[in-house]
């Protein structure tokens, strides 16, 4: 069955199947694609982890207030720095030291795999090794520049929230009046 992204190819969809349906532990893709928005107007197109950093790290701590638990992984190194920093333990120099070093280990790599393959449609290319970072491509550059832009924003947004409130267990508890107990009772419901 096609995806709906290969029926209408267009990059505003393909953005939108790595929003909706790219591979996802944590919430580091959307802070990846959070940032990368907000950095679509810079005048270089090789965006360094060194100006990276502080952005996603800023996408990650600000929800890491909102929702502590942001990765599918019981315990995450990256995310203990966030934590910490949000605590005011340790310095923002240090967070992102952390960043540059934890936070971009995988999100860069997995950013474009959905259905655990990687789209056609690249938005960035990985220069860690040869340039110390992302460049962003024409793709990219063609989606910040469409009039969906914003809308785009705001769903990679709901979906972050999405995300982390998909990983709440939600107690579902029935009500019921017991005639014999003249009492209204909750159980929970399995």
């Amino acid at each position: 069955m096609s995806k709906f992204y290969e029926l209408n190819p267009s990059n505003e969809n393909y953005w939108r199947a790595i929003i909706l349906f790219g591979r996802n532990v944590a919430s580091y893709k959307f802070a990846l694609a959070k940032s990368l928005y907000d950095l679509r107007k810079q005048p270089n197109d090789l965006v360094s982890l060194e100006d990276l950093a502080p952005i996603f790290a800023g996408h990650i701590c600000q929800h890491l207030t909102t929702n502590d638990k942001q990765a599918t992984s019981p315990s995450s190194k990256y995310l203990d720095f966030c934590r910490q920093y949000n605590r005011n333990e340790i310095s923002h120099g240090e967070l992102i030291e952390a960043t540059k070093r934890f936070g971009f280990n995988n999100v860069i790599d997995a950013f474009h795999n959905v259905h655990n393959k990687d789209i056609d449609n690249r938005f960035f290319y990985d220069e860690r090794k040869t340039n110390g970072g992302i460049r962003l491509s024409d793709n990219f550059y063609q989606v910040a520049e469409s009039p969906s832009f914003y809308d785009l924003n705001q769903e990679t947004e709901s979906r972050f929230f999405l995300h982390i409130f998909m990983r709440i267990k939600v107690l579902v508890l029935k009500l019921f009046y017991a005639p014999s107990a003249n009492k209204l009772c909750v159980h929970p419901n399995s």
